[in-house]
């Protein structure tokens, strides 16, 4: 009687288009990072057409700093979808069977369209909160799904979902989805300039509480709120990370998304008592992006992560094989 087949070994790991992946993903964050810069030092209308700076045209507009600021945020969001279109392509022509990489990068080709028409409507309407708001939730987006990708092409063929550790995934994703939340409210604070209405109460949302009759008050108190939920949020995912006995990067993750958290906090501090300074503004969005990164990177990893004492994948192959994902 014949020995049945061994199963199919795991899928290679990919360097080549992981590193692409992890270049595109720092890309897009120094994107985010750019346009923080353009909002705190109200460039966001130095060029006040699109996709040219004050013609349809005009690529390379007069030396002045905000309109260099505002058109080098452009530029930079250019070579970032070129990236991502580089990234698919490759994905296409040479792992087609890496079906979570090609989606991933297809949606993030998708996302980054969107990305420049809702930059385009930013320009064209004014600088809308809403718009504003959308813009950088879908940059937000743009970031996760690289991420993701980086993740795919670092490792090989992910474990069967039956031996993953879901309770940890499903946490990591809970905090990285009110991370999300988060970020959307601050930048609408930005956006409706409600950052300073509640500047002589640094203890609202976490001690005291105080009247809200208008939009400015209430996303200035949902933001504060909601800041003290992802410190607790976080502090349970610390827990958890530790108690499910990952080690490697999955723990350290954590830990980095706690301190992240710690020094936003401060940031966010700095901005009552400076009045809203680019010094502090700047590096409040940009370390917002981070905490963001290393939360999904965190979900993604936990994603793929057999438990200790895992017997098997289903498919024929030893847990300890794969345990490694994410350790």
């Amino acid at each position: 009687m014949s020995q049945p087949a061994p199963p199919p070994p795991p899928s290679p790991r990919l360097p080549g288009l992981w590193r692409l992946a992890v270049l595109t993903a720092v890309v897009a964050l120094a994107v985010v990072a750019l346009g923080g810069v353009v909002r705190a030092t109200d460039s966001g209308l130095a060029c006040p057409t699109w996709p040219g700076c004050f013609s349809g045209g005009d690529f390379i507009p007069r030396a002045d700093v905000g309109v260099w600021l505002e058109h080098s945020h452009r530029l930079l969001a250019g070579a970032l979808g070129l990236l991502i279109a580089a990234a698919l392509l490759w994905a296409l022509l040479r792992h087609r069977d890496r079906r979570t990489i090609v989606w991933a990068l297809a949606g993030a080709a998708a996302a980054v369209l969107v990305q420049a028409a809702l930059g385009a409507a930013v320009v064209l309407f004014q600088l809308r909160a809403e718009l504003v708001t959308a813009h950088l939730g879908m940059g937000m987006a743009i970031v996760a799904l690289l991420v993701v990708v980086a993740v795919e092409a670092a490792q090989g063929l992910a474990p069967a979902a039956a031996a993953r550790d879901r309770r940890l995934f499903r946490t990591s994703l809970a905090v990285a989805a009110l991370t999300y939340v988060q970020i959307l409210v601050g930048g609408h604070v930005t956006g409706v300039g409600a950052g300073l209405v509640y500047a002589d109460s640094p203890l609202l949302g976490i001690a005291t509480f105080a009247p809200i009759t208008r939009e400015a008050q209430l996303f200035n108190a949902a933001h504060r709120v909601l800041a003290v939920a992802l410190v607790v949020a976080i502090s349970v995912l610390v827990g958890r990370t530790v108690r499910s006995g990952a080690t490697g990067w999955l723990a350290r993750l954590a830990h980095v998304a706690s301190a992240l958290v710690v020094v936003q906090a401060l940031l966010g501090v700095a901005n009552l008592w400076s009045g809203l300074s680019a010094l502090s503004v700047i590096p409040h969005l940009a370390v917002a992006s981070w905490i963001w990164a290393v939360l999904v990177l965190h979900a993604a990893l936990a994603a793929r992560r057999v438990p200790a004492g895992a017997v098997g994948l289903g498919d024929g192959e030893p847990a300890r094989e794969l345990a490694g994902s994410g350790r």
